[in-house]
Parts: C-alpha cells; structure tokens; sequence
C-alpha cells in the first residue's frame, strides 16, 4: 500500500478547490504556490462566490474521508451550521465508494499475525457495507459463528493527519476574518471534531461502547447488540456477531401489518429514552442505515462509532427538562436550560419564557411532532438570539430523538413520543426515589459522616497544636461593625454610670440611716435619687430595656 505524504495530500487537496473554483479560498489559506500561474487564470473565469448547501457536500465528498467525516459531524450540529446545510450533509453516510478487497485482507492479516485462512472458515471478498474510515465484510469464524469484520481504509491516519492540519488553518481564519463566527467558537469545534474523528480511528474504543450497550440491553428481550469477539479487535480490525435482520427502512416503506410497525416505533423510542437516561450512553447516530431489525419484531443497533455520554448529574437535569416539557411548564424548562448552558452575554428572562412557550405550543399540537426540523430550528434561533450555547452532548442527544422520532413516525402516523415514553418515566421515577434510591442516598451520606468522624481527631489535634505554637489566628471582617462598637461602647458608659449611681445611692442612703450628722447625706442621696430618674427616663424613652 503506497503511503501518501503531507505535500501530496496538499496538492490533492488544492485541486478539489480549484476544481470548485474556490480561488479566493485557496489564496487565504497560503495554498497559492502550490498552482500554476496559467491554471490559475484559467480558473479564475469559474470562481464561485459562494457555496449552497449541495455544492458543499458534493465539496467535502471529493475532499475524501476526513472532510465526509467532518460533514458528518456538522450535519449533528445544528447550532453550528444552517438547517439546509445539515439536511444536505446527512446525505454523506450514503454512495461512500469501497477500497479492494486485497487491500481489506492485507490489513487484517498484518493486525491480527496470521493468514486470513487461518483466523476465518470463510472470507467474503464483497463488502457488505462501506463508509468514510472503513468497510464491512461477512465471515465465519473456525468455530462456525458468523461474524462482520470491519476494517479501516489504507492509510486513513496519514490522511487524517494532514486533513486535520487544513482544517485547524480553516478554523483559525475563520475566527479571524468572521467576527460573527466567536460564539460558535470554530477552534474549539474542530477540536472537537479532533478527538471524535481519534476515537473512530480507534476501533477499541468502539468494541468498548459496543460491549457497555450489550451488557446494558442483554436482559431486555426486544434489543439486540452484536457480540463483540475481543479476540480480534485491533485499533484497525473489529470482529462483531453478524445479526440478521433488515434495515429499519424497508419497515417503515414495506407492507408491514399495522400493528407490527406500532410495536417496533414503540420499543424504539423506549430503547432510546432508556440509553438516555438511565444507561448514560448513546447511540448518537440512530439513523436507518444503523438500525435494524428482526422478523419476529426486535430492534438491532449497529454501528457505535459515534456515542453520546451523559454523567449522573447532566442526565438528572435532561429528565427534569423532558418531564417538564411534558407538562408544558414553560418556567421549568426555561430554570433547566439556563442550568445546563453556557451564557455568553444578557438575555432578557421574560422574553426567553415567551420564546419557550412558543416552542412548546408547536410540541402541543398533534399534528406536529415533538422534535420535528422545524421545531429544531426554532430552538437553535432561541438560544442564539438569547447568547446561550447548548452542552455538545445534549445538541447530540437532540439530533438522535429527531432522527429516532422521524423513524417512528414513518412507522406509526399516529405516533406520540411521551404516551409512549410513560413506561421508561415511571422506571426513572423508580430509580430515582424508590428504596434503593433512598437507601443508596442513606450509604452516601453514612460514609460522609464516617468519613467526618474519623479525621475528626486529626482536625482537632491540628488546632490544638496550632494554639500551642501560638501560630492560630482568626479574621472577620463584618459590614456594620463600627457601628456595632460605638452601640457597645454607649451601652458599657451607660451601665458604667448606673453602677457609679446606684453606689452613691446605697452609700448615702446608709449614711442616712446610720444616724450621724453628716453635712451633705441627704443631699447627696437626693441628688444621687434624681440621677437615676434620669438614666430611667433616658432608657424608657428610647426604647432601649
């Protein structure tokens, strides 16, 4: 297999743009020197000024494999990218052309060290399917199991690597000559796309998604997962169970019986709600080429390459949001998607609550769907018409519900998402305050405490020695404290003069009493009497006992 250089993918490249006469576009990236003065001319005559949505995908598909990903990736972000746009690059899962078959057994031999004959009973040459990093083919392992192999296009990461490097250079112009373009952040994005278009690279990463999704549906009776053969996964090789079944397109254009195709939207759409929130993961691309099923009605995801993940806390707040929108509580859903985004600037909250309720108006109409494109629109205008950017996971866990629900309304027109998500709400309402619940809280918060008690001693000797050391010292700083002082300082003077008083008034009084004839006793006592009065009087008046 001939390795393809840096500069040859350059030139490669250069001539996809040229030949879309992106003249312009080469110049600003630096590319000019790598065209000749007299194509050029030629070229400049069929400049294009601007590119409509499938002249774009037509673009990224001569680009080849990592630009086909890349439109991949764009079509699942909406909030990057116009609805138009996104719809068009759907299409690049479809016609990816195969590479050899030879080509297929020569990287699965160097991988796995051994000859095809010897690791397969049977090698089928026709790929069963083909994508941008690699391609399917039918097998039957020694031991009789039929199996799919998936192998990775010759030289992919060399390509990806100086694909990549173009892309960043895009992503940096962009960011630079388009002012608009900072909220959608494009260095972070291409990054973004980075570590996706990585762990695609990497079929380990997907024989592990697709083993947490064999081991999270392999008691439920309607959803199959293939079985993955970890004995011959590779970063480029992945061996998997080959389950027959058709894909879900022909149900939803076939002359299935009614009912039938009822039961298949609704074991879909619970399938989906429970990956989200209860197993945590995802299938972030359940489009019809990806899901299958069997004649006796079970549903079959394929493909784990592309996989959301949500964390406990991030799935609590997406069940809050999915009940609320339920409801219809616009206040509710509006607290929860400022909880889960991030604020770029101001944003009016009453006018946000009037945009949401918009939105939920179109989900209470029945003739509309719950995440139809339209509705998907709407939500992309509200949150950047108010300076909000949506968490990337929840953007693909929005994209995969409009995927699944087009699928189950292609095959039950009455379809209706949260009737038939009542079963998967009452497991999340079971998990989340039932006994084990509440008992798994309880263990929590025990070992929290336990864990309090037992460095307990280690604090309060740390604060015993530090008294010891002479080395413990304590700051407040309290608003209002100078006035605290001068109040304390009134009411210390004031008990002050009332103990000075009542002295003179006792000792006087006792002069009196004692019979001796002192000149100025009764005087004294007198005046002694009529200082307390006044203290008295000075107290009652203000309030102040």
């Amino acid at each position: 297999m001939k390795k393809t250089s840096k500069i040859d993918r350059i030139r490669e490249i250069v001539e996809v743009l040229l030949k879309h006469g992106l003249v312009d576009f080469i110049k600003e990236l630096g590319l000019i020197s790598f065209v000749s003065r007299s194509r050029m001319e030629d070229q400049l005559e069929e400049q294009m000024e601007t590119v409509d949505a499938p002249q774009m995908r037509k673009l990224l598909e001569d680009l080849g494999p990592t630009f086909i990903k890349l439109g991949q990736f764009l079509a699942l972000r909406p909030d990057l990218v116009p609805l138009e746009f996104a719809n068009e690059l759907r299409k690049l899962y479809e016609h990816v052309s195969p590479y050899p078959a030879e080509d297929a057994r020569e990287i699965i031999e160097e991988e796995l060290g051994a000859p095809i004959s010897e690791l397969f009973d049977e090698f089928y040459n026709t790929p069963l399917g083909s994508a941008s990093i690699g391609q399917v083919h039918e097998a039957t392992l020694k031991t009789g199991e039929e199996v799919v192999v998936k192998v990775q296009r010759p030289n992919i990461r060399e390509r990806v690597r100086a694909d990549m490097a173009l892309i960043k250079k895009v992503a940096e112009l962009i960011e630079k000559w388009v002012p608009e373009s900072e909220m959608y952040h494009p260095q972070d994005t291409v990054y973004e796309f980075k570590k996706m278009l990585e762990k695609e690279l990497n079929y380990t990463i997907e024989a592990r998604n697709a083993q947490r999704f064999y081991e999270a549906f392999e008691d439920d009776p309607d959803i199959i997962i293939p079985k993955v053969y970890w004995k011959y996964v590779t970063q480029k090789v992945l061996v998997l169970e080959n389950v027959k079944g058709k894909s879900i397109r022909q149900a939803m254009d076939g002359d299935y019986p009614v009912e039938f195709k009822q039961k298949l939207a609704s074991e879909l759409a619970q399938a989906m709600l429970r990956q989200f929130f209860i197993h945590g993961i995802f299938h972030a691309d359940p489009s019809p080429g990806n899901v299958f099923f069997c004649e006796e009605g079970k549903i079959v995801f394929l493909d784990f390459g592309a996989v959301g993940r949500l964390n406990h806390e991030r799935r609590n707040k997406l069940i809050d949001l999915f009940i609320a929108m339920a409801k219809g509580d616009t206040i509710r859903v509006k607290d929860v998607l400022i909880d889960i985004s991030v604020q770029h600037g101001d944003y009016d909250p009453q006018e946000l609550e009037w945009d949401i309720e918009d939105i939920l108006e179109l989900y209470k109409r029945k003739e509309d769907v719950m995440f139809k494109e339209g509705a998907n629109e709407e939500i992309m205008m509200i949150v950047n018409k108010h300076n909000i950017s949506l968490p990337a996971n929840f953007l693909l866990m929005e994209r995969a519900l409009i995927e699944i629900e087009g699928i189950c309304n292609a095959l039950d027109p009455k379809f209706d998402f949260f009737q038939s998500a009542e079963p998967v709400i009452v497991d999340i309402i079971k998990m989340r305050y039932g006994p084990k619940a509440q008992l798994k809280s309880i263990y929590s918060s025990a070992k929290d405490y336990k864990r309090l008690i037992s460095n307990l001693p280690t604090k309060i000797n740390d604060v015993l020695e530090r008294f010891e050391e002479r080395d413990f010292a304590v700051s407040i700083e309290h608003k209002g404290l100078k006035e605290l002082e001068m109040r304390l300082e009134t009411i210390s003077n004031r008990l002050s003069y009332t103990i000075i008083t009542a002295a003179i008034i006792i000792g006087s009084a006792l002069v009196v009493m004692s019979g001796e004839q002192v000149m100025f006793g009764p005087y004294i006592f007198l005046v002694s009497v009529l200082m307390g009065i006044w203290l008295l009087s000075i107290i009652v008046r203000r309030g102040s006992y």
